[in-house]
């Protein structure tokens, strides 16, 4: 369910820029603090085991005098793309997409996945080992062939 809600905030977003309607909207201003149990919120920092999953540079709101990173921050999960792997996470792909995990260009967003046998991750987390690797094209790696492992 959380991952369909973000999917479709980001679909409205999407919408909202390409029909023009976003720039008459301010972006939603970040807390300091993320609030335990919500789908996501905006914040001007990352607390440690959490994420985030986009980004924004924003005037006068995380910074007094100027513009400052915003990220929106959630709790990691199975199936989410985000900008960081947090500690106890794997992933298995990445995407470089334009202006989500970085305010100023390309940066690599990765599908994350708690570790357990018999999933194909593109690291190997402490505690497991691999039964059998891949070499894929555009997996593991947003810029050519990188080995992907079966975990045991």
């Amino acid at each position: 369910m959380r991952k369909i809600m973000s999917l479709l905030a980001g679909a409205a977003f999407a919408l909202a820029l390409a029909t023009g309607t976003a720039t008459a909207q301010a972006a939603p201003a970040p807390t300091a603090t993320p609030e335990v149990g919500v789908m996501g919120v905006w914040a001007c920092g990352v607390p440690a085991g959490s994420t985030y999953t986009r980004v924004l540079s924003q005037l006068n709101v995380c910074s007094p005098s100027g513009f400052a990173t915003s990220y929106y921050v959630e709790t990691p999960t199975t199936g989410l793309w985000a900008c960081t792997v947090p500690s106890g996470f794997t992933y298995s792909r990445v995407l470089s997409q334009l202006n989500v995990c970085s305010t100023s260009g390309f940066a690599t967003s990765y599908l994350l996945e708690q570790p357990r046998s018999g999933i194909w991750a593109c690291t190997v987390p402490p505690g497991f080992t691999y039964t059998r690797t891949l070499s894929q094209l555009n997996v593991c790696s947003t810029s050519g062939f990188a080995t992907s492992y079966l975990l045991a």
